[in-house]
């Protein structure tokens, strides 16, 4: 484990498919399964054939791109690469979804369009956008990035590309190098959500989607560069017809970092899908991706700069098939497949050969998954789908030092979603799950809508969740910690009211919801058990989190859009468990660690002529409670403001492409603002990046 990574762990222990046969008032289903692990065996011989299927993916889509892309222009990207499409339909929350006449689950979308117009192209600013959701990364560029939705641990959110799970087992993950170039949309669920996605998924889902290609063939080129040595460039094509299409982009990211030694990073991502509708009834998607990091780490343990050599790196590949046929007009069965393989090394290297380095290490771990889930959908009428479905996955980890240990997972689920007459709509679902780890665990949820006249819609929905204890936790056999294999998952029972106002015909649009929740049998290490040979870990802590989240977006004369949010939310330890002494995770009767009291954001866009475009966002994040790695102790970290500018200016026109030229600016941290996301790891200052892009039609 890295030193930079010790505060963390020390303190957080679509293929959209028409169905022009069917007589159902707009059905979309999705790709977005419940997250599949691997064996040992699947996994390896999946990850080894995700280089020969990204050679014969690239074939394929070029093949796609020249033959089939229509020649006619049906949804022109403009500056920003922004698109004239139809709003995004939301799959996540349901993953079935009929057109109900009330939302019942609290659901964001961010367009691709979006995040390229504001030059975003990691996911932590993505996700700053979003209600209730807060990414903090230690210290410089490529730093370890820990992802909190409406105040719950860092591992209790899961993250899915296209379907497949990004996770480790346990729930762990470093969203620091988690491509988002060749995104369509991110889909953010807040709320419990294993009903739908298993483990993990307990105050919340994040999904990213692979753009499919669909429309016109299109190549871009694009590269800019700017202070801390920064460097990024991307190459993309995409094309295809409303039968067959896809995408395919490399793109790297490159920086300096803020110290004046050892703090360069790199990512390397690589990211493409390839979707295929032979005829009205059947549908198959291929999406790979690919990222290689590495980031170098000059901070010890809490935040001083005095190390030369330490490094971090990632190489993640990451794959899912889905496919399904209608068998009648009214069933449909649908198969995904995913894979995933992980392998990071954190690594301090004496600094010559001679040195006798008593710190030093070189920590090396691999995670694979692979499994599938299968599913029937039923359209009984035009306002109830029906959907049961099973899961089978198997996950595999190992470290350095120590053997190999798996375990599988056997899963049942059921969901109804629909309308009651014209003004309500319902979801209801449950699932059993039966892990070879720690048993049978049944998680359910509820929700509804109703609609109030034209512009008032009101929701309402209960839940239930859990987080798997990791493989460590379970089975850990080394000298110094103990494993129990008589853990319970983490669990969690949660519910939300909310309320959504139209005014202005739409042109306003002001919403607020509140949650609570209460999280039990969260597992703690306890580093004197009561007897010798007795675990190190054990379920006993439990704390709670509720708040409100307000929001407003307004869009004026196709020129202006305003968004604006605020989270307010409250954290409190209810049993502090064994976690006691200096520099406690959880103290009794005290805040959570690293969750803000208030969060806002404000975005403001202006687009005065087709050619060009210009976004201000402002952040703001509250006090929060932290830990002085330095002397363990417990302080208030400061809260801070940031604003970044961002734009875009097509300096040519053509008759098939309004701005096959054109310049982009991003400036983060616009007021050069002095701020620390993690106690003690201080944050990049004013960033200026320009750059240029080309887009040509094929």
């Amino acid at each position: 484990m890295t030193n930079q990574n010790q505060g963390e762990a020390y303190a957080m222990n679509d293929s959209r498919i028409r169905h022009r046969a069917l007589p159902l008032r707009r059905v979309t289903l999705t790709t977005t399964v419940v997250p599949v692990s691997a064996a040992s065996a699947a996994a390896a011989s999946a990850a080894s054939a995700m280089s020969r299927a990204w050679a014969a993916l690239a074939v394929l889509l070029v093949g796609v791109t020249s033959v089939l892309a229509p020649g006619p222009l049906q949804a022109q990207e403009s500056a920003g690469d922004t698109a004239t499409v139809l709003a995004p339909v939301a799959v996540t929350a349901t993953r079935l979804t009929v057109e109900q006449n009330a939302p019942t689950i609290t659901t964001t979308v961010i367009s691709g369009a979006e995040l390229r117009g504001k030059q975003i192209t990691t996911l932590q600013d993505a996700l700053q956008l979003v209600p209730g959701v807060l990414a903090a990364r230690s210290g410089s560029y490529g730093g370890q990035t820990s992802l909190f939705v409406r105040g719950g641990q860092s591992d209790y959110v899961q993250v899915l590309v296209d379907g497949a799970p990004v996770n480790d087992p346990g729930g762990f993950l470093d969203i620091a190098n988690i491509g988002i170039d060749n995104v369509d949309r991110i889909e953010v669920v807040r709320g419990p959500a294993s009903v739908l996605y298993g483990a993990n998924a307990v105050t919340g889902v994040v999904q990213i989607f692979t753009r499919d290609g669909r429309g016109p063939g299109r190549l871009t080129l694009g590269m800019s560069g700017g202070s801390y040595g920064a460097r990024d460039g991307q190459i993309a094509v995409r094309g295809g017809s409303e039968r067959a299409s896809g995408s395919l982009s490399f793109a790297h990211h490159g920086s300096d970092g803020i110290y004046d030694f050892n703090n360069a990073s790199r990512e390397d991502a690589y990211s493409g899908a390839l979707r295929l509708e032979p005829d009205d009834r059947s549908s198959i998607q291929l999406s790979l991706g690919r990222v290689d990091a590495r980031s170098h780490i000059p901070t010890n343990g809490f935040g001083v700069p005095d190390d030369s050599n330490q490094f971090h790196d990632v190489t993640r590949s990451i794959g899912s098939i889905d496919a399904g046929r209608f068998l009648t007009r009214r069933l449909e069965a649908r198969v995904l497949l995913t894979a995933s393989d992980a392998h990071t090394r954190s690594a301090d290297l004496p600094d010559t050969p001679e040195e006798e380095c008593a710190f030093c290490y070189d920590a090396r771990t691999g995670t694979y998954r692979a499994g599938a889930d299968a599913r029937l959908a039923l359209y009984a009428s035009r306002d109830l789908a029906l959907t049961a479905g099973t899961v089978y996955e198997r996950q595999r980890q190992h470290s350095s030092g120590s053997e190999a240990r798996g375990r599988t997972l056997k899963a049942v689920y059921t969901q109804a979603a629909g309308n009651l007459g014209e003004r309500a709509s319902y979801g209801a679902g449950v699932r059993v799950d039966d892990n070879s780890a720690f048993g049978t665990f049944t998680t359910y949820r509820l929700s509804a809508g109703c609609r109030f006249g034209v512009a008032t819609r009101v929701h309402a929905s209960l839940g239930t969740a859990f987080k798997e204890p990791t493989v460590d936790q379970t089975s850990s056999t080394s000298p110094f910690v103990r494993g129990n294999p008589d853990l319970r998952p983490e669990r969690t029972r949660s519910w939300e009211l909310g309320v959504t106002q139209s005014l202005l015909s739409g042109s306003v649009v002001l919403s607020a919801t509140y949650f609570n929740q209460r999280f039990r049998d969260v597992i703690q290490y306890d580093p004197m058990p009561p007897a010798e040979g007795d675990p190190n870990y054990v379920n006993v802590g439990a704390a709670r989190a509720n708040g409100a989240e307000l929001e407003a977006r307004a869009a004026f004369a196709r020129i202006w859009d305003v968004t604006a949010s605020y989270t307010r939310l409250a954290t409190r330890v209810t049993d502090a468990g064994v976690d006691a002494g200096a520099g406690a995770t959880y103290v009794q009767g005290e805040r959570l660690l690293r969750r803000p009291s208030n969060l806002a954001h404000l975005g403001v866009g202006v687009r005065p002529s087709p050619r060009g475009a210009v976004h201000l966002d402002v952040g703001y994040v509250g006090n929060r409670v932290d830990i002085d790695f330095a002397n363990f102790e417990r302080v208030d970290a400061d809260a801070y403001t940031t604003v970044d500018l961002s734009g875009e200016l097509s300096l040519l026109t053509a008759r098939d492409a309004p701005d096959p030229l054109a310049l982009t600016l991003r400036v983060e941290n616009l007021f050069d603002s002095s701020y620390q996301q993690i106690f003690g790891y201080r944050s990049p200052g004013r960033a200026v990046h320009l750059g240029v892009k080309m887009r040509l039609g094929l």
